[in-house]
């Protein structure tokens, strides 16, 4: 007997301008998989949990001890599944592979979102 794991996998391209706010899109259905704790991190998806973590929920609310610095905002309707990720005033140190992690209930049912943040720099009138 063979069994097929099926792991929601995104990618997603994002590009961003320094100085400014950028949202990396997440969200997911609360409606069938109910309230879902979530993690951000940098980097790719590991098994388990998120690598570098920046931020994550409990399901309803921010988990403040996660927040690795306030440019980190979860701004959307937690409770609507919107759990898209903020960077406030981002840099070109921002640029990287960002990874959201929905945890679903059950053996390997997360659900992954992968992220490729570019943020160049701003254009300068004098």
């Amino acid at each position: 007997l063979l069994l097929l794991l099926y792991i929601l996998r995104l990618l997603l391209l994002i590009d961003g301008v320094a100085g400014q706010s950028v949202t990396l899109p997440c969200k997911y259905d609360l409606k069938t998989q109910g309230s879902s704790a979530v993690c951000w991190g940098r980097g790719a998806i590991p098994t388990y949990g998120c690598s570098d973590q920046i931020i994550a929920t409990d399901g309803t609310k921010v988990r403040e001890e996660t927040r690795r610095s306030n440019r980190y905002q979860l701004l959307g309707k937690l409770d609507h599944g919107d759990v898209s990720l903020t960077i406030l005033n981002a840099t070109e140190r921002d640029s990287g592979q960002y990874g959201c992690r929905v945890q679903v209930s059950g053996w390997f049912n997360d659900e992954k979102y992968h992220i490729e943040l570019t943020i160049t720099k701003g254009d300068i009138h004098c």
